[in-house]
């Protein structure tokens, strides 16, 4: 591979532009893909290229990193006649920082090693705005020898970096993570709601629920900032966030785990989806709730203060 590996990107979406923009930073060659071809032009250096297919990133590239929305996807790009495994020369990392299924990981895992290719996922923690600065958190699932080969770029990209465990864990990891996550979506919103139906004051009850156990990351980090303050504009899609809601009931299908409070929070994120909020914030939630009851949009003083 060298002193001075050559890096793929494929996916510039929400969050995997501002990735691809942080790796462009190491001044590593960084060869650039995204479905919207006009996309690879948002990422800046000297350093960077777009590809004009998958085979000729691939054919370029010592450690390919995938951001894709979803499972489809993911296959589609790594596993076709004109995608990565395909082309990619032997021993290039292929690292996944998608959420998918189990089943995707283990079959690309799988694949990897039959093609003579290392494999890692490393999907992304923590929000948008923290990618945007840099500050991602990576939850990686690869041998030792893969990781200590990718770390350096992913400290280009985050902050964090979490091993957790062979080929695969990563993204176990991620869907027990998001699993909460976007738990914590639904009960905050419910709980808000409620709040206001009874005429509270946000702020002063936001100021109570934060300095108790009953604070999460998503009302402490999220939740003034995005639906509070009237910010329904995607860090976290709501309808990426149904997707990995169903990838975690499904996985806990698989492994014969009853999970009634993730199917019920699953089957309204699809409600709300339903609704016209899927292309929202997951934090529109409390939006779709507020609506649902009758009750005008909840909002927080100016600047997140009282008023």
């Amino acid at each position: 591979m060298g002193d001075q590996p050559r890096a793929g990107f494929v996916g510039l979406g929400r969050m995997g532009l501002s990735l691809a923009r942080n790796l462009a930073r190491s001044g590593l060659p960084l060869t650039v893909m995204d479905a919207v071809a006009e996309r690879a032009a948002l990422v800046d250096g000297s350093n960077v290229r777009a590809a004009t297919s998958l085979q000729k990133l691939a054919a370029s590239s010592d450690i390919i990193f995938l951001m894709l929305p979803g499972p489809r996807e993911v296959r589609q790009v790594a596993l076709a006649a004109d995608g990565v495994f395909t082309n990619a020369r032997p021993g290039t990392i292929i690292v996944d920082m998608s959420t998918v299924d189990v089943d995707t990981v283990d079959l690309l895992a799988a694949e990897a090693r039959t093609r003579d290719l290392r494999y890692a996922d490393a999907p992304v923690g923590r929000l948008a705005a923290h990618a945007d600065r840099g500050e991602s958190l990576f939850m990686v699932g690869a041998d030792a020898q893969t990781l200590d080969s990718i770390r350096p770029l992913l400290d280009w990209m985050g902050t964090s970096i979490l091993h957790c465990g062979p080929a695969g864990h990563g993204t176990r990891t991620k869907l027990i993570n998001n699993f909460m996550v976007l738990c914590y979506c639904q009960i905050n919103s419910e709980a808000l709601t409620l709040a206001t139906a009874l005429g509270l004051d946000l702020d002063r009850t936001l100021e109570v629920l934060l300095s108790t156990t009953a604070s999460n990351g998503q009302l402490r980090d999220k939740w003034r900032e995005k639906v509070l303050a009237g910010d329904l504009t995607p860090g976290f899609a709501l309808t990426l966030g149904l997707k990995d809601l169903t990838l975690a009931c499904q996985a806990a299908t698989s492994a014969q785990v009853a999970v009634p409070m993730g199917n019920t929070a699953r089957d309204m994120f699809r409600l709300a989806a339903s609704a016209g909020y899927g292309a929202n914030d997951t934090s529109a939630m409390t939006e779709f709730w507020a609506a649902m009851n009758g009750i005008e949009p909840l909002r927080c003083g100016k600047d997140g203060n009282r008023d």
